[in-house]
């Protein structure tokens, strides 16, 4: 997306059969709560690789991934031709191909030269910001059915957040890193998220339409499961949980910089 797009009010989706108008910031939360069957969600496998490899069909070949890679999550592999090939064997480290020829294929293709074409979803860095950081392994436990970690880490990631933003706004206006650290850690989440925001920016959590779902459920499973009570968590809690906060952090970041500007 590029700077233009950011100073856009309404972006139209350019796709000729789609058309949608949606606002930068609904396109950011929607973006990260997608789940998308066909390929990863981008907010994990930022970058996707696309690579033709020879290959002798029949055999198999050890294919080493780019050490810029932390971890692929999907890999598919096209045959180039008549025969059948796929991915085995994945590990941080690479995959190995495998090939055959095709049920009722050419049997006088076993052992010839061809190509296929491999294409990687994969992450190959950390986010700088640790909330977003923290948000993306709460996805993908969630995608992984680790549903109990996953809302743990929604939790905390909107915790991280809301640190964050008010660390660095008490900053700006002259207070010390020590005694912001104080202030902050001696403070409870909904005085964070209600007065201290206020106070500061003039938005409060109460005010928005997820606060019931946050106050009521996300925080108090976060609690439970901190302090052992709450040990096992359903996919519609995890969903829950981690649209919550999807939704909330961008609440306050669109406000905050609406703003500022």
């Amino acid at each position: 997306m590029s700077q233009e797009d950011f100073e856009k009010k309404v972006i139209i989706c350019q796709d000729p059969d789609c058309k949608n108008e949606f606002t930068v910031y609904e396109g950011i939360r929607n973006g990260l709560k997608a789940e998308d069957t066909i390929v990863p969600n981008p907010f994990l496998a930022s970058d996707m690789f696309i690579q033709p490899i020879e290959i002798k069909i029949g055999y198999s070949i050890f294919v080493e991934l780019p050490k810029t890679i932390q971890k692929a999550y999907q890999i598919n592999v096209h045959p180039l031709g008549d025969f059948i090939a796929g991915a085995t064997e994945i590990s941080p480290s690479g995959f190995r191909i495998i090939t055959s020829v095709a049920d009722n294929g050419p049997v006088d293709l076993f052992g010839s030269n061809s190509l296929v074409l491999v294409r990687i979803h994969a992450k190959t860095e950390d986010y700088a910001e640790p909330w977003l950081h923290l948000l993306s392994h709460a996805y993908e436990h969630y995608q992984s059915g680790d549903y109990l970690t996953s809302i743990l880490l929604s939790e905390i990631s909107f915790e991280t957040y809301i640190d964050k933003t008010l660390s660095d706004a008490y900053q700006q206006i002259g207070l010390d890193s020590d005694s912001i650290s104080r202030f902050i850690t001696a403070c409870e989440m909904p005085s964070k998220v209600n007065p201290l925001m206020n106070n500061l920016f003039g938005i409060k959590m109460s005010s928005f339409s997820s606060w019931s779902d946050w106050e009521k459920k996300v925080l108090k499973w976060r609690n439970n499961i901190a302090h052992g009570n709450k040990t096992s968590a359903t996919k519609d809690e995890a969903k829950l949980a981690y649209e919550t906060v999807v939704d909330s952090i961008f609440y306050f970041i669109e406000f905050i910089d609406k703003k500022q500007k």
